[in-house]
């Protein structure tokens, strides 16, 4: 099976269908746009939540082939590669949190907290712009999240393991 059967497996609610090595059908859930029990496993496609462009530009071009490839299929975070519905991630398309948000914003918090993790996990950078939009996301969060993640000029922070969103505090 490939990394595209193994994320919609996982993320099935329920048992799932093969034609081969294919997965046809299950039950999941539309996390960017809330949707429910989406039966046709053709309406979907598995999405970086950190997509690869974006990688690429937050300093991912200076990986090797072999990081990249552990990139592109990590499936050792459950949020790393995610099934949404193939209209969403086409919206999405390579932009981050400044210029795209999901529909659904029930799935904000989660979607921000997630970003930011994934980022850290990575090594990799945050333009000014992503920051201010991932510390508006968190704000949706029910308990008080703070993102501190900016460098002395503002116009680009890495987002250390350190800058975990935790709760408590304000937005730095």
């Amino acid at each position: 099976q490939n990394t595209r059967a193994e994320v919609l497996i996982a993320e099935s609610k329920g048992a799932v269908a093969f034609e081969g090595c294919r997965v046809v059908s299950g039950s999941w859930n539309g996390l960017f746009t809330g949707s429910t029990a989406i039966a046709d496993a053709g309406s979907l496609d598995v999405d970086h939540m950190v997509p690869l462009a974006n990688a690429h530009r937050s300093c991912g071009w200076a990986w090797d082939a072999q990081r990249k490839q552990a990139y592109a299929n990590d499936l050792g975070d459950p949020d790393h590669l995610i099934a949404v519905t193939a209209s969403a991630n086409r919206s999405k398309g390579a932009r981050g949190p400044e210029d795209w948000r999901p529909s659904d914003t029930g799935y904000w918090c989660e979607y921000a907290m997630d970003w930011v993790r994934i980022k850290s996990t990575w090594d990799l950078f945050a333009s000014a712009a992503e920051h201010a939009a991932l510390g508006e996301m968190l704000g949706s969060c029910p308990n008080r999240v703070v993102l501190v993640a900016q460098d002395e000029t503002g116009s680009r922070a890495k987002i250390p393991p350190t800058a975990t969103p935790v709760t408590g505090g304000t937005l730095s």
